[in-house]
């Protein structure tokens, strides 16, 4: 137990679990008190590394022996982890079950470090469901209490929670309040509550589209997190940072570090979301078969709690699968006025409005003040003042999605952009819209079979090239084409010769710049 409280403190969660599962085989004959409390330690250290079945577990035992001891506060402690571990694993209603009961009991007690925590977790469930004069109240209660009991830890957990909620009522006090979590987290060495403070904080800049900003937080976060051992929270990032890449046009990049995630069958479903939701844009845009089974995924996840993080990104890729024509469009609208009407203000829902404009053009946008710049021009009518914003802060697929409601000189830019990105499914779309306004003389793009005979690349060659352009492994792509590993390794050294290039990599600069993609 020394060595695993040791290994904690330095940020060897790994270690940590490891000497906790030595130690418990070991515990039958300690107190009850002391074996609780290697469960519980076992407990922690597993969420941080993303073991949460396995945290789930041992938190449970731990609640079992000390019910059994008839001590509230451990007791209504174990219940609040809990229910953050439920949460973890996608179990939206067990995590609030059993909050709700933690709360319940430790008010019973006097007061205490376990009920503001209790309190605190109270918050942080109502903040991931959009609740804001919840989280502000329970996060209210948190605060008091944490700073009376002089707990520096809950303290920043709650102004995290505080933050992360009033970023939508009073931006510029919810940056404080977050970048006030995030200090006191590094100040006490509180690795997980600095971890979740990064992540809130790299999500506020990216909702507000301050993609410097969130890239900092980013690059900070995940550098703290592989420092201290936080896969978690590590990967939760990651797949944010997926999302940024794709936004700036990044697209390998972005596919890569996507697939890093959730190719990784141990990684939890919360922790996937983030990278699905980028690889589910990419493979629509680029027309990749396979996006069904991620967007199945996704859906599952919802079906456990349809909260608006969640809800919102899933309705706009449906938006974006029906607006190509190949996903239905009534169920995508649906989807739309869903997360409209759980949303706690219009501001968090401009790109959605965007995507029922795109799919019923004649629909009335609904109150636009609060939403982010581009997306409050675009609804305006203003589609030069959107596009120029995408454009300041790097954006080409949103610019092209701007320029594509202007003229026709717009128009011909838009498709110009798509066909720079690998966006082939949507080049092919813009194609027939333009002809549908009676514009003329548009170009085809270049055909699959010009493409291959370029560098002499054969259909299956062609067809690995592209899985490699999408940041597939070896492994992956051989299960992707059902095809042995070995005979993908033929495939990609031949890729690799045709194009003179000694590197996955370069492979595909190589054929970007020759036209091949």
């Amino acid at each position: 137990p020394l060595a695993a409280r040791e290994a904690s403190r330095v940020g060897a969660h790994r270690d940590a679990a490891g000497h906790y599962e030595v130690a418990l085989r070991y515990s039958d004959a300690l107190p009850m008190e002391g074996q609780a409390a290697l469960h519980e330690g076992h407990a922690f250290e597993c969420h941080l590394i993303g073991r949460i079945d396995a945290a789930m577990e041992a938190q449970g035992e731990a609640r079992r022996l000390w019910q059994a001891l008839g001590d509230r506060l451990k007791e209504g402690d174990s219940l609040r982890c809990l229910s953050r571990f439920a949460y973890l694993v996608g179990d939206r209603a067990a995590a609030d079950r059993f909050g709700v009961q933690a709360v319940e009991l430790l008010e019973t007690a006097p007061d205490s470090a376990e009920l503001a925590m209790a309190y605190s977790n109270l918050s942080q469930l109502a903040m991931l469901a959009e609740r804001l004069d919840e989280t502000l109240s329970l996060g209210a209660k948190a605060v008091g209490l944490a700073e009376r009991l002089n707990r520096p830890d809950i303290l920043c957990h709650a102004l995290n929670n505080v933050g992360a909620a009033g970023q939508w009522l009073d931006f510029a006090k919810g940056r404080r309040d977050l970048a006030r979590s995030l200090g006191i987290a590094l100040a006490g060495n509180f690795q997980e509550h600095a971890a979740r403070a990064f992540t809130n904080c790299a999500c506020v800049e990216m909702n507000r589209l301050n993609l410097n900003e969130a890239e900092a937080f980013l690059d900070r976060g995940i550098a703290y997190c592989v420092e201290n051992d936080l896969a978690t929270w590590r990967d939760y990032m990651r797949g944010v940072q997926a999302q940024l890449l794709l936004r700036r046009g990044l697209w390998n990049e972005a596919a890569t570090i996507a697939h890093d995630v959730v190719d990784d069958e141990a990684t939890t479903a919360l922790v996937r979301y983030p990278s699905l939701v980028a690889l589910a844009r990419l493979r629509i845009r680029r027309g990749d078969p396979s996006a069904g089974p991620v967007l199945d995924e996704m859906k599952r996840f919802l079906d456990k709690g349809m909260e608006l993080q969640r809800l919102a990104p899933y309705a706009a890729v449906m938006a974006e699968l029906a607006w190509l024509g190949q996903g239905d469009r009534a169920e995508a609208l649906r989807l739309i006025d869903l997360a409209e009407s759980r949303s706690p203000t219009r501001a968090v829902v401009g790109e959605l409005a965007t995507w029922r404009q795109f799919l019923s053009p004649d629909s009335d946008p609904g109150e636009i003040d609060g939403m982010a710049e581009p997306h409050r021009l675009l609804l305006a009518g203003d589609w030069r003042g959107a596009a120029a914003f995408w454009a300041r802060i790097d954006a080409p697929f949103e610019r092209a999605l701007a320029l594509l409601q202007g003229d026709e000189a717009a128009q011909r830019e838009a498709l110009d952009i798509f066909e720079g990105l690998g966006a082939r499914p949507v080049a092919q779309h813009v194609r027939g819209l333009m002809r549908q306004s009676g514009v003329s003389h548009i170009a085809r793009g270049p055909r699959q079979a010009t493409r291959t005979n370029l560098a002499g690349l054969t259909q299956r060659q062609m067809e690995v090239l592209q899985l490699i352009e999408r940041g597939f492994s070896n492994k992956k792509i051989a299960a992707h084409l059902t095809i042995s590993p070995k005979t993908v390794d033929h495939h990609v050294s031949a890729v690799l010769e045709k194009l003179e290039a000694v590197s996955r990599g370069e492979a595909t600069a190589a054929a970007r710049a020759s036209g091949l993609l």
